[in-house]
């Protein structure tokens, strides 16, 4: 018998605590301090991969699976003015925040265009992408409002402890930008999820697609980190093409 929708974003709330990206080990070394220059600079650069080089034509794509209802339609199109523009907090593209934090990291733009995604960074794009094309709408809002965009702002919260703590930052500059804006955008980002969710999957198999769906989303995301531990933390030599950045 299906929950309720209430109940059922209840149970995939519990899901996202469980496998919560901001508890991943590379995360809290980062607000520790314990990252070396070289493996925070590996970091920055599968995290530009995961978010914002691709975006943000990925909310433009989850726009265009919108179904007919105005309010969710809103949501999405405040979410794709907003990464593209930064017209509504008055900042910059949410791509041209994060590339400032890049150099300001070390990086050049070229260097930052030429990072190569991990297996791991990879599986979790291909991932995303597979969601966006060839899964149901309501299981693609799910998973990027209760799993990514619903998880940053601890996640962004605990970075920008060690950015400011340990690595010279200034929590007012610009140069984290990227990171303490999304402390508070994606509050509203996030409420996309649980609206869908409660407003949709009202049916056994709806409920069953968005489980699995969200607990393959959060297992996936959670990879894509464990990559960046392995290549640069751990120094896997597997992994020392992306560590020469060749």
């Amino acid at each position: 018998m299906a929950l309720s929708g209430k109940d059922f974003v209840k149970e995939i709330q519990k899901m996202v605590a469980a496998k919560h990206s901001k508890d991943h080990a590379i995360i809290g070394m980062i607000e520790d301090g314990k990252l070396d220059r070289v493996a925070l600079k590996g970091f920055v650069g599968q995290f530009y991969l995961f978010f914002p080089k691709p975006f943000p034509k990925p909310i433009a794509a989850m726009l265009a699976r919108c179904p007919d209802d105005p309010e969710l339609e809103h949501m999405w199109i405040e979410n794709v003015v907003e990464e593209g523009t930064g017209e509504i907090t008055g900042t910059d593209s949410h791509k041209g925040l994060f590339i400032r934090f890049a150099k300001a990291a070390g990086f050049s733009k070229e260097e930052l265009d030429n990072v190569e995604p991990t297996p791991e960074t990879q599986a979790f794009l291909d991932w995303r992408e597979l969601l966006m094309y060839q899964r149901t709408w309501l299981e693609l809002y799910a998973c990027q409002g209760f799993c990514l965009e619903g998880t940053a702002n601890p996640r962004m919260t605990r970075i920008v402890n060690g950015l400011t703590k340990h690595y010279g930052f200034d929590r007012e500059s610009e140069d984290i930008r990227y990171w303490t804006l999304h402390m508070g955008v994606d509050e509203e980002h996030m409420k996309v999820g649980p609206l869908a969710v409660e407003r949709y999957a009202l049916s056994d198999f709806q409920q069953a697609q968005v489980r699995a769906s969200v607990q393959k989303t959060l297992d996936q995301f959670w990879l894509a980190f464990d990559g960046i531990k392995r290549a640069f933390v751990d120094k896997d030599p597997l992994y020392a093409r992306w560590r020469s950045g060749h």
